[in-house]
């Protein structure tokens, strides 16, 4: 966060304030000296969010297969070191990811623009997400409230979405950041320090519910997906593809399942 000065009108009123806003950075990623994209980003927890990118865009199968991040906050760059089974060559994003969404706008490599199209429309992971724990109701209602407790930037700035992986026990791992999708890859990538599974947590967003989002828990087999926003239809469509329980709108003891209801049990608070 930054304080600034700004004017404040209320009505006819005029206030000179100082004002807490949001951070926002570009973030090179570069691995084996190849630029591998430039992230429009928050700047604190920046290791779980490269961790989180790699995981997700399926440049990793496992947080072991990064060796070393090191951010040099003077250019913001990080610069990853991949254990050798990984071949920078084949990692072929390459572009500018904004911090409102989830798209590439490529550089100078339209070939692989085109491919990352294609992997888009189809997601990252096609397979669906089978089993996974049961949830009550009641323990949705009750990790939401945590998590909106949490959310100390927000409240503050209102400029920065939040992301939290919870499990039976409550939220395990909260971050923030002016991208959802960047929320989400730094809870992911810290988490990946812990363990390699995510088959029985629950991923929780402040954002709303789009496909890309989706893609992510799907690439990670999480098994439940919730939300105080609103799912779009192609992540509602997606979700039901790939066995994923899709809660949106929760507040309080409401709620709406768009997918996998089964893995949630009606219990009054």
């Amino acid at each position: 966060m930054r304080s600034l000065k700004i004017v404040r009108i209320r009505g006819r009123e005029r206030e000179n304030r100082e004002d807490l806003i949001t951070e926002e950075i570009s973030l090179r990623l570069l691995a084996e000296h190849r630029r591998i994209a430039v992230l429009m980003c928050s700047p604190g927890d920046l290791e779980d969010l490269v961790r989180g990118f790699f995981y997700t865009n399926g440049f990793i199968q496992a947080a072991d297969q990064i060796r070393r991040i090191v951010i040099n906050r003077a250019t913001w760059s990080a610069f990853i070191e991949l254990a050798p089974e990984i071949d920078p060559e084949s990692l072929r994003l390459s572009g500018v990811i904004g911090s409102a969404c989830g798209s590439t706008f490529p550089v100078d490599d339209s070939e692989a623009a085109g491919e990352r199209d294609e992997l888009a429309e189809d997601g990252w992971d096609s397979g669906a997400v089978e089993g996974g724990p049961q949830a009550s109701s009641r323990h949705i209602s009750g990790l939401m409230e945590e998590f909106r407790k949490r959310s100390e930037i927000h409240r503050q700035t209102g400029g920065v979405h939040a992301a939290a992986l919870a499990d039976h026990t409550g939220v395990l791992v909260f971050r923030e950041d002016i991208g959802r999708h960047n929320a989400v890859d730094k809870v992911i990538g810290a988490h990946l320090i812990r363990e390699n599974s995510f088959r029985d947590k629950i991923l929780l967003t402040s954002g709303r519910l789009s496909s890309e989002i989706l893609q992510k828990a799907a690439a990670c087999r999480l098994p439940i997906v919730v939300s105080r926003s609103a799912p779009t239809d192609r992540s509602v469509v997606l979700a039901r593809e790939r066995k994923v329980t899709l809660i949106g709108f929760v507040r309080g003891q409401r709620m709406n399942i768009y997918s996998g209801e089964e893995r949630i049990v009606v219990e009054e608070t």
